[in-house]
């Protein structure tokens, strides 16, 4: 394989971000905005994956770990709708 062949398939499988702020988050999945600053922190048993800069926040659209995160998230509001009385 050619070194120019090499680099087109490298940039084709490579991880492209795209980051929103958490406002745009909210826009997109509906939590209140204020549950989202309060599952980014880092003492949150589960925290929000985030880039942090400085004090600006962005999450990775594009992130794996952010749609295992979510994953997560409903799996265990599931659990507890099916643990609570109706």
């Amino acid at each position: 394989m050619t070194p120019e062949l090499m680099r087109v398939e490298a940039a084709s499988t490579a991880h492209i971000p795209q980051l929103v702020t958490l406002d745009q988050l909210a826009e997109w999945c509906q939590p209140p905005l204020s549950w989202l600053r309060e599952n980014y922190r880092s003492r949150c048993e589960d925290p929000l994956p985030v880039y942090r800069c400085g004090r600006y926040v962005r999450v990775d659209l594009n992130d794996p770990a952010l749609m295992e995160w979510l994953n997560r998230r409903h799996l265990a509001a599931a659990k507890e709708r099916l643990r609570s009385p109706k």
